[in-house]
C-alpha cells in the first residue's frame, strides 16, 4: 500500500475529505521523522516506535564505509483481554 491508497482508504472510512486526511497524515509522518532524528521513542494505544541508531562503520575488505543511520522499530501493542464483570 502506498500513501495515496492509505489516504483514500482512511477518507472513505471516516467520511473526511481526502485533502484533510492527507494533510494530517503528512503532519504525523513528519513528527515521526523528527522523533527518529532526535532518538525519541513514541507510544500509542496501537503501536510503539523505538528509535535506534546504527553507528558508522569504516570500510573493510570489499565493503564500503557505512555512515551513521537512524531508524525506528515499530511494534504492534498487544491488546489486554477484557476482564469479565463479576456478578
Amino acid at each position: 500500500m502506498n500513501y495515496k491508497e492509505l489516504v483514500d482508504v482512511i477518507a472513505a472510512e471516516t467520511e473526511l475529505p481526502a485533502g484533510q486526511v492527507r494533510k494530517v497524515g503528512l503532519a504525523i509522518l513528519e513528527k515521526f521523522a523528527g522523533l527518529i532524528d532526535s532518538q525519541t521513542n513514541f507510544v500509542s494505544p496501537v503501536i510503539t516506535l523505538t528509535a535506534v541508531k546504527a553507528p558508522a562503520r569504516p570500510a573493510t575488505e570489499g565493503k564500503p564505509a557505512m555512515p551513521e543511520r537512524k531508524f525506528a522499530r515499530m511494534a504492534i501493542r498487544s491488546k489486554k483481554p477484557a476482564v469479565p464483570a463479576a456478578g
